[in-house]
């Protein structure tokens, strides 16, 4: 006598301890995220191999094709994660200083980024260094990620210089200037070991910001 199938448990998607096939799918995939960052974040991307990732994320090597193609889409995985975890904790902070003054918010965003970077710096490895050296796709996705802060930043300034405040003043270069000049000094810093104390690299990479807001009381 055949044992009749149910209805909410497809041959296809058999459950193994309970766990639906797509469920397990994609704990593997975060699992091999998880195991890029220990090994891109320590050996960088081209002193890495598949076969250490796998191991990394204690899965075979097979599971690794199952969820990603390449070594560089999965490199753009754990970059986007990576991301999004940076303009959470930005866009929070941001909130939470809304009544603050224009400096004030700019400088809490900052430290957000080198605090970041300074309590992993396998995340800085990926964001800072790496990812500007891989292939074309890569580089697009961290030229993408520097563009939305240097957006943020640009609405910011937005409000305090109106059109016209100084003519040949150009916000979109001027934006993408100073998230260059915080990527780069962080870079520099984490480069360093982080040898000197952050609120004097806070303070360090603020005094560009500092320098353009007496403008608000210059004459074009």
């Amino acid at each position: 006598m055949n044992t009749p199938v149910s209805a909410s448990s497809p041959p296809n998607r058999r459950r193994y301890g309970g766990v639906l096939p797509e469920v397990r799918q994609r704990q593997r995939r975060d699992k091999l995220i998880d195991g890029a960052l220990e090994v891109f974040g320590t050996k960088g991307f081209h002193g890495a191999t598949v076969r250490e990732v796998c191991a990394a994320a204690q899965l075979t090597e097979r599971y690794f094709y199952e969820s990603f193609d390449s070594m560089s889409a999965l490199f753009m995985a754990l970059y986007r994660q990576l991301g999004d975890q940076l303009m959470a904790r930005t866009l929070a902070v941001v909130q939470a200083s809304s009544h603050a003054t224009p400096i004030q918010r700019m400088e809490a965003a900052l430290r957000v980024f080198m605090v970041f970077v300074q309590e992993d710096p396998r995340r800085g490895q990926v964001m800072l260094l790496d990812v500007f050296g891989i292939d074309p796709a890569v580089v697009q996705l961290g030229d993408q990620t520097i563009r939305d802060y240097s957006g943020l930043l640009r609405m910011e300034l937005s409000l305090l210089f109106k059109p016209g405040h100084h003519p040949l003043m150009n916000l979109d270069l001027l934006s993408d200037g100073m998230i260059g000049l915080n990527v780069t000094l962080t870079a520099r810093w984490m480069e360093s070991g982080f040898k000197a104390p952050i609120d004097e690299v806070v303070f360090t990479n603020m005094l560009p910001y500092r320098g353009l807001f007496q403008l608000l009381d210059t004459p074009a």
